[in-house]
């Protein structure tokens, strides 16, 4: 998503009463509950309406704070408010404006300072950050550079003073996928992970005061707006009944009266859905807000996704020979090949039958877990395990993890093991150990390996650990 430019220049315009909308303010904020799956909403017709939200309260002073960033915000509840009303009422419908829904906590998402932090480090890649001027995207070319080792060229990276430069004359800096490296913002691509189980996008804008970013446009994924600092005038259009494939700008004199005109403050969420055309600009402070985009997968994608994930038996790993249907197949005389219509016919009857089988509930939850796992969230803590596991405590209490293992047989003494393509040896009341903890049941490291002293139960213990084959009980599932 790209801000377009701001309210109209001049004296404001008396406030018009407000009428009865579908488009209204959410609920205030309420203690974060846990996460619950969301029905989703087919979007009726919406009809033309003049909107206004009701006034904002006067802006709290913000104050940096020394806070663990891995829990703020804490839940999708925390953003949207109640999960159902947004389900039922919003999502894929009309926009949500939440007044103060992180009053207080906005910037411990991200902070002015933390994006200085960023633009400093010299590899910074040009993918991660881009500027618009006047409405329009400034190449790349006028605040990158090559970065070199002995003559050889080796990247492009971003040259900080350049961007400054250009921020200080209007620009506005886009920081892409935030959640690439950023931990708090990780944090909040998970929470749309879990809710969505589809990939999302944390991007932050920041602007100079008074300043303008894009042309009014749309985008085709739903928006989720979160002020950090300062304030942002925006204009918002009416969404339209059906989703728009592709990012389009727009001429305010074509979209007619703004639908809706507020200003957003630090703490503010608002949620725009797919399509709404829209337009933003800083008011006479530097603003800093983040847009989490998020693209929902459609059926299609689901139903594509149970397909490959059947396709992968053996019955289809064969390589066909197609033959041009106008010409005579050389292979066709020979009785042993097989006529590749005719297989054609038979797996796909096979894929048929396989479709019909699946356990739709079954189903759905690998799609579930399988979305959740999307690049650009989760953090699988690998380097924090493996220390933990060298200094793992005869007491603790240790499980079989989710890593693959398969466990040979025996030659008499000891048992094969192939995990993570390593091939061990192990005796045999280990391996009767890791069997008896596939139902999830939980030993401590000291009784582990049974018939031996607590050091050696220990000691195999922390090697089945690093290798990943056990996790300690307390830990979590990703």
């Amino acid at each position: 998503m790209k801000p377009g430019p701001g309210a109209r220049r001049g004296s404001p315009k008396p406030r018009r009463p407000a009428q009865p909308s579908p488009l209204r303010e959410g609920p205030r904020p309420r203690p974060p509950h846990p996460l619950r799956e969301g029905r989703r909403i087919r979007p009726p017709p919406i009809a033309p309406h003049r909107h206004q939200f009701p006034p904002q309260a006067p802006p709290r002073p913000l104050e940096a704070k020394s806070v663990d960033t891995s829990t703020t915000p804490q839940g999708f509840e925390d953003l949207v408010g109640d999960r159902q009303v947004f389900f039922q009422e919003y999502f894929n419908r009309k926009p949500l404006l939440r007044r103060g829904a992180l009053d207080g906590r906005a910037r411990e998402l991200v902070s002015v300072r933390q994006l200085d932090d960023i633009v400093a480090m010299e590899t910074v890649s040009p993918a991660y950050l881009r500027i618009a001027k006047d409405g329009r995207g400034v190449p790349g070319k006028a605040y990158t550079r090559t970065v070199s080792e002995r003559g050889a060229a080796l990247t492009e990276t971003v040259v900080a003073e350049q961007v400054y430069e250009l921020f200080r004359s209007g620009g506005t800096v886009t920081w892409n996928a935030l959640n690439h490296f950023l931990p708090a913002a990780r944090h909040l691509a998970d929470l749309f992970a879990d809710t969505f189980a589809c990939q999302s996008e944390v991007v932050a804008f920041l602007t100079p005061a008074g300043k303008d970013g894009y042309a009014p446009h749309h985008d085709p994924v739903d928006v989720y707006v979160i002020q950090i600092e300062g304030t942002k005038d925006w204009r918002i259009w009416e969404p339209p009944p059906g989703r728009r494939a592709e990012r389009a700008s727009h001429r305010p004199e074509d979209l007619g009266r703004p639908a809706i005109e507020t200003t957003l403050r630090a703490g503010d969420v608002l949620y725009l859905p797919y399509g709404t055309p829209h337009a933003a600009a800083a008011k006479d402070q530097v603003s800093l807000h983040l847009s989490v985009t998020v693209e929902p997968r459609r059926w299609r994608d689901l139903l594509a996704d149970t397909v490959q994930h059947l396709l992968k038996a053996p019955d289809f790993d064969g390589f066909p020979h197609l033959a041009d249907p106008a010409q005579p197949d050389p292979a066709a005389p020979d009785p042993a090949v097989p006529d590749a219509a005719a297989v054609l016919g038979a797996l796909t009857a096979r894929l048929a039958g396989l479709l019909a089988a699946a356990d739709p509930a079954a189903e759905t939850a690998r799609l579930y877990e399988s979305g959740r796992a999307c690049a650009g969230a989760g953090r699988p803590r690998e380097f924090e395990r493996l220390a933990s596991a060298d200094a793992l405590a005869p007491a603790v209490l240790l499980r079989r993890s989710a890593v693959p293992v398969e466990i040979g047989p025996s030659d008499g003494a000891r048992s094969a093991l192939l995990v993570n393509g390593h091939r061990l040896a192990v005796p045999d009341a280990v391996a009767d150990a890791l069997r008896g903890l596939q139902d999830g049941r939980a030993v401590a490291a000291a009784r582990f390996f049974p018939g031996v002293d607590e050091a050696r139960s220990v000691h195999v213990a922390q090697g089945l650990t690093r290798l990943g084959v056990l996790e300690t009980a307390d830990s979590m599932r990703s």
